[in-house]
């Protein structure tokens, strides 16, 4: 059976970098070395919203799956979404830094704890305690890379994501749905965080009917990371945790010249890596710049 596909892809350059926390983590605050898929569906998914006229509001009840609650509107597009990537080339890198955040004082004693604190004199005995009645010190992270290009890729099933509205109240037609794609695939604005602020390449961004698709057992090459149980890589190739669309913890392989949890040296110029697609994904990629926006999806 046929799949109605559309992949949206874009160039962007990073102001300063970006911020994606760790799932289910709330003291020591580390950001992700590149943005999971999730975050690139929201990337792309957030202007398209605003130009279909969805309201990203929360179920009216509230169900948790996997650990996490999605608005109704978040919901239908990652259910619908077959791939999600994003890489990186060209001089620089990225690297997550944890800077230690504001300290929160907690007086969980009540009224006579805040009297007794207030009453005693600044000793060393009284700094020596006072440890045991303020929160931590949190180190919040980011990953920086100034200048740097991100490359991204969303790839979704456009029959799925019309079902899926439609269930959910939202009635949109295909042609509403292109309509409306090629211009807010343009509107990328920022990734994570909203303090993530992008600048789009307009030459190397756009949006696209039925891409190619490279089945298992053919060859593909990319400068974005893949899930390590969808290919066979020709060379060595860095592999990172990062979450998948579902937000369980995946391996995937990350074509640069090195990469880890904390630090990714890209390649200086767009060459990627060749890697053979396995059984059962498969690859996606807009046919003019597939060797830099080529994704996949299991």
């Amino acid at each position: 059976m046929s799949q109605n596909i559309r992949v949206f892809y874009t160039s962007t350059t990073l102001s300063w970098g970006f911020t994606v926390r760790y799932k289910e983590v709330s003291a020591a605050q580390p950001s992700y070395i590149l943005p999971p898929p999730t975050t690139i569906v929201g990337a792309f998914s957030y202007p398209l919203a605003r130009m279909l006229g969805l309201a990203d509001s929360l179920p009216e009840r509230k169900a948790y799956k996997n650990g996490y609650l999605a608005s109704k509107t978040m919901k239908a597009f990652l259910d619908s979404t077959l791939a999600a990537s994003a890489g990186v080339a060209g001089e620089g890198g990225l690297v997550m830094h944890q800077e230690p955040s504001k300290i929160h004082a907690s007086i969980y004693k009540g009224v006579s704890e805040a009297d007794r604190i207030r009453a005693e004199p600044f000793t060393e005995k009284f700094y020596r305690d006072a440890l045991t009645r303020i929160f931590p010190v949190q180190a919040t992270g980011a990953t920086y890379a100034p200048g740097v290009k991100l490359y991204m890729t969303w790839v979704l099933d456009a029959d799925k994501l019309l079902k899926n509205l439609r269930e959910s109240g939202v009635r949109v037609d295909e042609e509403d749905l292109d309509s409306a794609a090629r211009q807010a695939v343009h509107g990328v604005t920022r990734v994570g965080s909203k303090e993530g602020i992008v600048a789009v390449d307009h030459g190397l961004t756009g949006y696209e009917r039925n891409p190619e698709i490279v089945s298992p057992g053919g060859k593909i090459r990319t400068i974005q990371y893949v899930p390590s149980e969808c290919v066979d890589p020709e060379d060595k190739i860095p592999q990172v945790t990062l979450p998948y669309l579902d937000y369980s913890p995946r391996l995937f392989y990350i074509p640069s010249e090195s990469a880890s949890n904390t630090f990714l040296k890209p390649y200086s110029i767009p060459t990627g890596k060749w890697l053979r697609v396995k059984h059962p994904c498969k690859a996606y990629a807009p046919r003019e710049f597939k060797e830099e926006f080529t994704s996949v999806g299991i």
